[in-house]
């Protein structure tokens, strides 16, 4: 049969861009399905952290973090303890993470992917997918059917794989929901930092900073079963939590005048079972997803897009996609982000365990031991009691 492309790309999002990016590039005819109409425009409703491996991956994809959607930039983190002491910690690296508006910034990682001749297809929604001997099949909500000799679906939470596939499952001990209010202001939030409180009780963190001048973003994460427990919508319950453990903050979010929508998801995290199958590769959160505490959202999604591109160019070269063909997608990605989610992991306990936190805000080394970046030296300490 005729094909459309050599690759689908599924979703024009980080992941995809660096697949798609790289493999069209190296020569291959990559056709793109993103299921939005057009650009957003601006969108800050997730407040997007990029961190320093992020900015060097879209350096790599020859993507630069210039122009009006880069905003604030954060020079160091405060950890607030169970009993509302702190520890701040500065960012010694020349480049440090920056804030920015997720609508510019997938844009410019869509202008390039067009630039080195990846062609994009908008308002394409997949809804099903078709493997046949010789091609895979992207089928869109208009019934329009796309064939190319493998797909990478880089589609999100909602990927037509995970569905199609049945690949998706629940992640019992980790399943959170977050809660995002935005602000014009918020005293006492120091600039240029990234601001956690921390409270070791039922998973719950409330974290924030400033954006850019005059919007300011504080999100709690919390275990879902916790909300359902209290039965309370998904407001009334960031509220509780901060007037129970927080009064500074709780005195905060009820009086700083608010602005834009508020932003609520869960649950957070799931697994995917397996992340190559025959003439396809999962990318980003389509290969699963965990809460990104640390603000790795964004580099795990263009690692895993990178992995792929590597790994689909030599199938393609040698003509076997069968899933161990993808061996090296599988074995790249356990190395470079399965090690990375295990520290999440492991940060994500510490917030379930008052104790450890409040030896955490004592003890250097042990703070260092379990924050990793988080917990570099203190350069100022204090309370906001």
């Amino acid at each position: 049969m005729s094909l459309d492309a050599d690759v689908i790309v599924i979703g024009a999002g980080p992941a995809g861009c660096a697949s798609a990016i790289r493999l069209a590039t190296a020569g291959y005819d990559v056709l793109a399905l993103e299921r939005k109409e057009r650009e957003d425009g601006e969108d800050i409703t997730s407040g997007e952290v990029m961190v320093v491996p992020t900015q060097k991956e879209c350096a790599q994809l020859g993507v630069k973090f210039e122009g009006d959607w880069v905003l604030d930039r954060i020079t160091g983190f405060r950890n607030v303890y169970p009993d509302l002491s702190w520890t701040y910690h500065p960012i010694a690296t020349p480049v440090s993470p920056v804030q920015v508006d997720r609508g510019g910034f997938n844009a410019s990682l869509r202008r390039k992917l067009v630039e080195v001749g990846g062609r994009l297809v908008w308002n394409a929604r997949v809804t099903d997918l078709e493997f046949r001997g010789d091609a895979a099949i992207a089928i869109t909500a208009d019934r329009k059917r796309y064939s190319a000799r493998m797909l990478i679906d880089a589609g999100g939470r909602y990927a037509p794989s995970l569905r199609a596939l049945n690949l998706k499952s629940e992640d019992p001990e980790f399943s959170q929901i977050g809660v995002a209010v935005f602000f014009e202001s918020f005293d006492g939030t120091p600039l240029h930092t990234w601001d956690r409180h921390l409270y070791g009780d039922r998973g719950a963190m409330i974290s924030g900073s400033r954006i850019r001048p005059g919007l300011y973003r504080y999100i709690l994460e919390a275990d879902l079963a916790e909300k359902q427990s209290d039965r309370l919508g998904a407001i009334e319950f960031y509220e509780s939590v901060a007037k129970n453990h927080d009064r500074w903050l709780y005195e905060r979010v009820m009086r700083e005048p608010r602005v834009g929508r508020q932003w609520s998801m869960a649950p957070l995290g799931y697994r995917v079972s397996a992340v190559a199958r025959d003439r396809i590769l999962l990318v980003g959160d389509a290969a699963g997803y965990l809460s990104p505490i640390t603000g790795q959202g964004n580099e795990f999604a263009l690692r895993t897009g990178r992995l792929a591109a590597v790994a689909a160019d030599n199938a393609l070269r040698s003509g076997d996609l069968s899933a161990s063909a993808f061996s090296l997608y599988v074995e790249g990605r356990r190395y470079e982000v399965d090690r990375q989610v295990d520290y999440v992991r492991a940060q994500l306990r510490i917030l379930r365990d008052r104790n450890a936190l409040l030896r955490a805000s004592r003890d250097d080394e042990y703070r260092r031991s379990v924050f990793g970046p988080y917990g570099i030296p203190a350069t100022e300490r204090g309370s906001l009691v």
